[in-house]
């Protein structure tokens, strides 16, 4: 099960269904749209991506398959830009 935390210099705004990540070393601002925050949510509550999948899975009816897709894609873009780290060490959480 891949595990992931946030930094501590981002910071999280929600805002109706979308959310807004702030990097305060950068001094850069994210927006995330509705599925992506919903994301987000569950990812900070849980801290797996398994886990915060199944929830979101719960919210859309879209194909199970392209929900996990984007999911793994945002991941690996939080991953990359530092808006969120793997506990394990592992930078990637596609096999």
């Amino acid at each position: 099960m891949k595990r992931f935390r946030v930094p501590a210099h981002i910071a999280t705004t929600f805002f109706g269904d979308s959310a807004v990540l702030l990097d305060s070393r950068k001094n850069l601002y994210y927006s995330l749209n509705n599925s992506a925050a919903e994301f987000w949510k569950f990812l900070m509550q849980m801290d797996s991506f398994d886990k915060a999948l199944k929830e979101v899975l719960k919210l859309y009816e879209d194909s199970s398959e392209l929900v996990k897709k984007d999911m793994e894609e945002l991941v690996e873009s939080l991953l990359e830009t530092g808006l969120l780290e793997s506990v394990q060490g592992d930078s990637k959480i596609l096999n």
